[in-house]
């Protein structure tokens, strides 16, 4: 697992480095990817539609993307937009690594 690490407001502008590393973990054979948010101070549609597109490029890929950190109000907005179905939600990387190891 190659866990991505989230700084600072992600909108927008976020979207061409998040796609970068997540082709570049790719690249380097990475099979599941954790999106960390813990460090995000703030997150909107812009960085929400960029973490879409993530979602959709590791379906395409045959890949799994989990996500973790993020705050109780945006899990539920995560939620209520379904992305969890498709990207589930962890409390931590650990919790994230022991559901990959069961």
């Amino acid at each position: 697992m190659v866990v991505l690490d989230l700084h600072g407001d992600v909108t927008a502008s976020a979207q061409e480095p998040l796609l970068d590393a997540y082709t570049e973990a790719t690249e380097q054979g990475a099979r599941t990817i954790l999106l960390n948010f813990q460090a995000v101070e703030y997150l909107n549609s812009g960085g929400i539609a960029a973490v879409i597109a993530l979602i959709s490029r590791a379906r395409q890929s045959d890949q799994r993307l989990l996500l973790t950190g993020l705050t109780p109000h945006y899990q539920l907005i995560f939620d209520i937009m379904g992305l969890t179905t498709y990207a589930p939600l962890f409390e931590s990387e650990d919790a994230a690594r022991t559901f990959l190891e069961s």
